[in-house]
């Protein structure tokens, strides 16, 4: 299972929800070092040969970046399960990848939160101009804001060495604000999105972040992911500071 979306939209709540299930193991962002949004597929392919092995009995192994402690919680969690029925991670980057990973496993499921235009071009931009306190308030910082979709490194902007690679990049007009970038960004991913819930209407679908907050929306998410199985209803918000929960 895959699951995805723009980013700022609810990815932590998914993979949270995941994990409150039986024999369920769900990453979050497992290895972004490894991951760029085109050209990688050969890390697509050995988590794919991770997570079917460990299907089929073998040793329970995941390659995690450990950039954050927050990573190696689901690998606790794996080992401790008595068995796994469903496996996955939770990323905006494994968009592009959706048809790569249906030809590399076939029984694949995807799901795509989508949370509404102008709070998540908000979200993004208080993101990336600032930085929250413990409390989930958001304070300006006095450090250049950081612009993950720059073609080239351009005058005023902060590189972010870890996940610029893993957004699309765009050359827009030199008088571009973040507003611009990240709006087209939005725009696009869910463009394709669409395009591909329509494609592969089995695997791939478009859930509305609000869905994590009903039971009725959970089940919905949770059927798509593993149909047929036992679910489980939880209180899922990840990111507090960031209202709704994402």
């Amino acid at each position: 299972m895959f699951g995805m979306g723009s980013g700022r939209c609810g990815t932590l709540s998914l993979a949270a929800l995941l994990n409150a299930q039986s024999n369920a193991c769900c990453f979050h962002e497992a290895n972004p070092s490894c991951m760029a949004w085109e050209g990688t597929e050969g890390t697509i392919c050995s988590l794919l040969r991770d997570f079917e092995a460990i299907q089929s009995g073998d040793a329970r192994c995941v390659t995690v970046d450990h950039v954050t402690a927050n990573r190696r919680k689901p690998l606790e969690r794996l080992k401790s399960l008595a068995a796994v029925h469903l496996i996955g991670d939770v990323a905006s980057y494994y968009l592009p990848y959706v048809d790569f990973i249906l030809e590399h496993q076939p029984d694949a499921r995807f799901v795509c939160l989508k949370r509404d235009r102008q709070q998540t071009i908000d979200s993004f931009v208080r993101k990336l101009e600032g930085k929250t306190t413990k409390k989930g308030f958001w304070n300006k910082s006095d450090r250049k804001s950081r612009n993950h979709w720059l073609s080239q490194p351009t005058k005023g902007w902060a590189r972010d060495n870890l996940w610029d690679r893993c957004f699309p990049s765009y050359a827009l007009e030199p008088s571009a604000g973040l507003i611009d970038y990240v709006s087209r960004y939005y725009d696009e991913y869910y463009d394709t999105a669409e395009e591909l819930q329509e494609k592969h209407p089995k695997h791939f679908r478009v859930f509305d972040m609000l869905s994590l907050n009903s039971d009725a929306g959970q089940l919905e998410i949770l059927e798509h992911c593993y149909p047929g199985g036992v679910h489980s209803c939880v209180s899922v918000h990840e990111n507090v500071g960031q209202a709704p929960s994402g």
